[in-house]
């Protein structure tokens, strides 16, 4: 009887010790993701914008890259999507991103994974190639088409989110292509209504739902005090169409 016993309960513990891991097991394993690194319900977007068709002084560059590291350490969670467009003379007809990915867990439970392969894919999938997107070489163009690719960007799906979007840029804001140009903007009224006569029958302005856009505001020289703030006039109208609770416009310039 006790022989009966003993086998009975050894092959109970072992039972239940196997449910343990495979539960275990189970609760431990990855959410599945996509090509992006993303789970299925990304909650939150933050797509940074760099404008590289013209230079900027070192010191510019170097707070660029700054801000972009203090937003993603501090102000993106874990699991939110990512992506940097550039802004040159290609991106009227080819805007794609140069970086997009969802950030990663950095740490997490020694005693449940491997916190070292966490620190291994945060790097290589994603602080290395954001880095590398950044810190890439200006190259300059022959047009700014800022207010467009921003346009542009507001139909992509990169925009669109279930919870709040970040929207990040890093521009001297001066629009400057074939049909217009903010070079000759002489006042607020008369430049929105050129800029709309150059759109034609396309989205004259992006319509943002929840967005709170930041504008990191490259300084330039050659721009005078009524060029200025005839530029600060446009892009408030530009930038008028958002609501949500997260909605915001926050200008703050760059030194250089």
């Amino acid at each position: 009887m006790n022989k009966t016993f003993t086998v009975y309960a050894a092959a109970a513990l072992s039972g239940v010790v196997l449910i343990g891991i495979l539960g275990a097991a189970h609760l431990n394993k990855p959410e599945p993701v996509d090509a992006l690194g993303c789970a299925q319900d990304v909650q939150g977007k933050t797509v940074i914008v760099l404008d590289t068709s013209d230079e900027v002084a070192t010191q510019t560059r170097d707070e660029i890259v700054e801000r972009v590291k203090n937003t993603v350490e501090h102000k993106i969670r874990d699991g939110d999507l990512v992506s940097v467009f550039t802004v040159n003379d290609l991106s009227k007809k080819n805007l794609v991103p140069a970086f997009a990915y969802c950030k990663p867990r950095r740490t997490g439970n020694e005693l449940k994974e491997s916190t070292r392969m966490l620190e291994r894919h945060y790097v290589t999938k994603f602080e290395k190639p954001l880095q590398a997107a950044v810190q890439a070489p200006i190259k300059g163009s022959k047009e700014s088409p800022i207010a467009q690719s921003l346009i542009d960007l507001s139909l992509l799906d990169y925009m669109r989110s279930n919870g709040a979007t970040h929207l990040v840029i890093f521009s001297d804001l001066m629009e400057y292509t074939d049909r217009f140009s903010l070079y000759r903007c002489s006042g607020g009224a008369q430049v929105i209504k050129t800029f709309k006569e150059s759109r034609g029958a396309t989205v004259a302005r992006p319509t943002f739902h929840n967005v709170s856009v930041e504008l990191n505001i490259i300084p330039r020289s050659d721009v005078s005090a009524g060029v200025g703030r005839c530029r600060d006039t446009f892009w408030a109208w530009f930038f008028g169409y958002d609501e949500g609770p997260d909605a915001r416009l926050v200008p703050s310039n760059l030194p250089g």
